[in-house]
């Protein structure tokens, strides 16, 4: 494959998003994509390349939803759009003022939650969402003030971010705490 792509690049222009999907597919590394075209004309495809990557990672970590323990045991939510939007409606109904309703978990039968329930389902919900959200944003920024393609090809999601990113990504998720904790006083303490 490096081989072929070598070729349809010899002396003409870079096609990134061709480069960029077989990079991501795993059929070419970064380095070959240096090899390639070029330490020059690299560093786009690298930095969209690692962007990309750290999208699909914080994608994968979100959808794989939560475990809890509720009244009836353990229970795993996926968190995929659709239902990241059940567990937001579900939630809107305790917002309403409703006391209780049935839902399905991953891989569970139907059963009625309670508004408690359904309170801690959607907190730890959207706490796992805004927290991820939140971490890929600030290594995307981190990943985007690098220009030291191997520190770029360096980068994993999931790392300890330098000091600076974690200071302000921190500050972030303080003023989020902060509103799920104003959500909790507002229904009157229903996720204790």
């Amino acid at each position: 494959m490096k081989e072929k792509l070598k070729s349809m690049y010899a002396g003409s222009s870079i096609d990134s998003p061709r480069l960029l999907k077989a990079v991501q597919r795993g059929w070419i590394s970064m380095e070959d994509v240096v090899e390639i075209v070029g330490e020059d004309k690299s560093a786009e495809v690298i930095r969209a390349a690692k962007l990309a990557e750290i999208s699909t990672a914080c994608n994968a970590v979100i959808t794989a939803g939560i475990d809890l323990e509720l009244t009836e045991g353990s229970v795993h939510f996926n968190l995929n759009i659709e239902d990241q939007t059940n567990i937001a409606n579900l939630f809107r109904v305790v917002e309403l003022g409703g006391t209780e309703f049935p839902y399905q978990a991953d891989g569970g039968v139907c059963r009625v939650y309670s508004a408690a329930e359904i309170a801690q389902i959607y907190i730890a919900a959207q706490t796992l969402i805004t927290t991820q959200t939140t971490y890929h944003n600030t290594l995307k920024e981190y990943v985007l003030s690098l220009s030291d393609l191997d520190k770029i090809s360096a980068v994993t999601y999931g790392m300890k971010l330098p000091k600076k990113y974690e200071t302000t990504m921190n500050a972030k998720l303080a003023v989020a705490q902060a509103q799920m904790d104003a959500i909790i006083a507002k229904l009157g303490g229903q996720n204790d």
